[in-house]
């Protein structure tokens, strides 16, 4: 099943895509926040494009569990799970954007660089965590 995973910044939106094996996710273009409808409308043609069978939303988590912007993610989960009708699951994106920039800083890419592609970067870990997730044998449990 090929997945698709979005990291929602407030300004860009990080996506990344799986391939139907679920072994390797990979990072794309990061495409602009224009609020949940717009964004519902865009990751329905990213859907369609490579086609994917489901989305995954990363939510930040704060120590004590609740979710800082849990409005505004939950708004877009319930405009992409209106739009789309494929399934719309959240995966914890706590630390993602720091690992991304770790892995940006390991590769010598210069930080003139970091804004356009932390986010999809950002997006392609939450992927791994959530095809990891699948592929537990605990998974659905």
């Amino acid at each position: 099943m090929r997945w698709l995973a979005l990291d929602i910044g407030s300004r860009r939106v990080g996506v990344a895509v799986s391939d139907a094996d679920e072994k390797v996710a990979s990072p794309l273009r990061a495409i602009p926040y224009l609020g949940p409808e717009r964004l519902a409308e865009a990751v329905t043609e990213l859907a369609r494009t490579w086609a994917a069978e489901g989305v995954v939303v990363g939510v930040p988590r704060t120590r004590a569990g609740h979710s800082r912007g849990e409005f505004r993610v939950s708004t877009i989960v319930a405009a992409l799970e209106r739009r789309l009708g494929l399934p719309v699951e959240t995966m914890d994106e706590s630390g993602t954007t720091a690992a991304a920039e770790a892995l940006l800083t390991e590769a010598g890419t210069p930080r003139r660089r970091w804004q356009e592609l932390v986010d999809s970067l950002a997006a392609r870990l939450i992927l791994e965590m959530h095809l990891a997730r699948r592929r537990s044998p605990t998974h659905g449990r």
